[in-house]
């Protein structure tokens, strides 16, 4: 008999996730199956308790439930109560633990970029859960000289930046409108550029959170956290300036890595699921 895992979102038919988790339950001869829970945000919490009257072993939770789900949970790990967001849930007899896989996904997706952000700003678009989790990584693995939100929410991002205050003590944060005038002056003092938020996947696929006429250079490290598609039209636009470019492929491996270990206790098999990840994308395209 197999135990669930299940992945809440809404609009979520382009996930990998399925296919990464339930290759590498194949490949490790673990009797557990990963499915996923396309709900809107009012269905969340019943299907939470589903989850575990079904006895599922955990789940993952992605855009819009990342940071709602702290109020769910029994218990946060000290990762998830600093960053405020959680994207792993393991269940233990009724009790729910939350856990961020993003952070150290991040980091050992972008280990080298991230060397060349120190002491550098750093332009971050978007201020949910992912966002997050981005700036945890900066914050305690790097030195950044300033990061910069921009969302077009900023009573979001403020809201980021003070929880950036209180609880890192980072003081060296500001926010600003995502207008292509201000994110173009912006632009130019940033040597990272990391776009967190769905614009460009989904059914905003055919999007990008920048205008057309913003203007990226050959120096920017440019990240989007977005992994299909591969290339999205953000990421295209900058590599038209030359800019160093990377999408969200290897950060989903690594942090579904760190989550695979959390529910089943054992190592991922990195070196046979990501070719077989890579076959399916490439088919799909």
């Amino acid at each position: 008999m197999h135990r669930g895992i299940v992945l809440f979102g809404n609009n979520i038919p382009y996930t990998l996730s399925p296919i990464i988790h339930n290759t590498a339950f194949r490949i490790s001869d673990l009797p557990y199956l990963y499915l996923t829970a396309d709900i809107e945000p009012a269905q969340f919490k019943n299907a939470l308790d589903a989850a575990q009257t079904l006895k599922f072993a955990g789940a993952n939770v992605t855009i819009p439930f990342k940071e709602t789900v702290l109020k769910h949970t029994t218990s946060l790990s000290d990762a998830a109560k600093k960053i405020g967001a959680v994207n792993t849930l393991y269940f233990d007899n009724g009790r729910i633990l939350g856990e961020n896989s993003d952070s150290p996904g991040f980091f050992k997706a972008y280990f080298n970029e991230l060397k060349s952000l120190e002491d550098k700003t750093v332009l971050i678009l978007g201020a949910g859960g992912a966002a997050r989790a981005v700036c945890d990584t900066i914050i305690t693995k790097t030195t950044p000289k300033k990061i910069l939100i921009a969302n077009r929410n900023t009573e979001r991002s403020n809201q980021l930046i003070e929880h950036l205050r209180k609880v890192y003590d980072y003081n060296s944060a500001g926010s600003l409108s995502m207008e292509t005038s201000a994110l173009q002056e912006t632009a130019g003092d940033a040597a990272g550029i990391i776009q967190t938020t769905p614009v460009g996947s989904g059914r905003y696929i055919n999007q990008s959170p920048v205008a057309e006429s913003f203007q990226f250079n050959k120096e920017h490290i440019v990240i989007d956290l977005i992994y299909n598609p591969l290339e999205t039209k953000f990421l295209k636009h900058a590599g038209h300036f030359g800019a160093r470019t990377r999408n969200g492929i290897s950060m989903l491996l690594h942090q579904a890595a760190f989550s695979f270990t959390l529910w089943t206790g054992t190592t991922f098999p990195m070196d046979e699921v990501t070719p077989v990840v890579m076959e399916y994308i490439k088919q799909r395209a």
